[in-house]
């Protein structure tokens, strides 16, 4: 039998907490401590563009900078959650599951992959930077939505079928 390079299942749950925890958080930021609600903090960066600490506002190279809760650590944490939501191993992991999981892959690939190229012909500045950024997050999200239903379906089938 092949080697699966899935989680354990229970990170599905692991995953599930952080996401909701991590959009929870920037929900009830945005709506009722609008702009007093994402705070700043200092990281190393590799390459930094703006704002730098005791630097001038140039590009800078292995510097630290000032960044905020909604562009480093928001997506990271909803990266982590996804990961571990779409890659955990389903109680029962046979070889149609499996089928199941390329299937979906395969189509939020080809998906992201459409929205990418409208976003390439249709978006320009900084605004297309933030789509690009996001676009991995996108990929993850369409993954466990349709791997999530198709799973469903092949459950709600299967007990049709033990009747």
């Amino acid at each position: 039998m092949k080697k699966t390079f899935l989680f354990p299942s229970y990170f599905r749950k692991i995953g599930w907490i952080i996401s909701i925890t991590t959009l929870l958080y920037l929900l009830i930021g945005l709506i009722f401590f609008a702009d007093d609600f994402d705070f700043k903090f200092i990281m190393p960066a590799i390459v930094a563009l703006g704002e730098i600490i005791n630097f001038s506002p140039e590009t800078a190279y292995f510097v630290f900078t000032e960044t905020s809760f909604t562009t480093t650590l928001f997506p990271v944490l909803m990266i982590i959650g996804f990961v571990f939501m779409a890659f955990s191993r389903e109680r029962n992991e046979d070889e149609y599951v499996s089928k199941i999981r390329e299937r979906a892959l395969v189509w939020s690939v080809l998906a992201t992959c459409v929205v990418l190229i409208l976003s390439i012909l249709l978006i320009y500045g900084l605004s297309a930077f933030y789509v690009f950024w996001f676009d991995f997050l996108f990929f993850l999200l369409l993954f466990v939505i349709k791997f999530r239903i198709d799973i469903f379906r092949f459950n709600r089938s299967a007990k049709k079928d033990e009747e």
